[in-house]
């Protein structure tokens, strides 16, 4: 009988533990997402941004023979767009920094890549 409550008082310490792992998996993940999202912000708040973004980005991946599916926005900085382009190759996929300026639609690389 001892034993048997020996056991139970462990499975109810690690049900305890299983809670505090999820709860703090699921915190870590959500900061993940809304770090990811306030980089991004400008393109949630602003219609005229996101349509001009939109239009750039397609232009420039048109005008450079990129496939959009290897293209990623890494953020926002006032007048420009950082993106990286992944493209796909046999082998390991080379990947590049480029800065997109939204008033000229001009393709710059990055100085820190």
């Amino acid at each position: 009988m001892e034993l048997h409550n020996e056991q139970i008082l462990r499975m109810e310490n690690l049900k305890h533990k299983q809670w505090h792992i999820f709860w703090i998996t699921t915190l870590v993940v959500a900061f993940a997402i809304l770090l990811r999202l306030w980089i991004l912000l400008p393109l949630y708040t602003d219609l005229t941004m996101r349509n001009r973004t939109q239009a750039l980005i397609q232009a420039t991946a048109k005008r450079e023979g990129w496939l959009l599916s290897g293209l990623r926005i890494e953020r926002i900085e006032g007048d420009s767009i950082r993106l990286l382009y992944r493209s796909y190759i046999r082998g390991e996929d080379p990947q590049s920094c480029h800065n997109l300026h939204t008033s000229t639609g001009k393709l710059t690389p990055c100085d820190d890549s």
